[in-house]
């Protein structure tokens, strides 16, 4: 079966990100669709992705749903430049309940 998602055809994903790329599918076993990083990184550069956590001043742990999937991801960026696909964590999802809560 093939799976190819003709939409790749003729992109590319910048070296810069295939760390994060990376991350993402040994973590949660994740290809993103073309398209879907971009939306991840527009949330972020916004404020619509939660904040799970804070890292330090400068780095934030986010809380990030991939809708074609309904799987929640955890993503940690310095300002609006993404670092890295967070392993998945009960604490983090306990975190990011109580935050929705308030």
């Amino acid at each position: 079966m093939d799976d190819f998602d003709p939409r790749w055809t003729g992109a590319s994903i910048p070296i810069d990100h295939w760390h994060f790329h990376r991350q993402l599918l040994l973590r949660y076993g994740i290809v993103l669709a073309p398209g879907e990083f971009s939306r991840i990184l527009g949330a972020i550069r916004t404020g619509q992705a939660q904040v799970a956590q804070r890292r330090s001043p400068t780095q934030s742990i986010y809380s990030v749903r991939i809708t074609r999937l309904q799987e929640r991801i955890y993503i940690l960026a310095e300002g609006s430049h993404i670092i890295t696909a967070w392993p998945p964590s009960a604490r983090l999802n306990e975190i990011r309940r109580k935050l929705k809560g308030k």
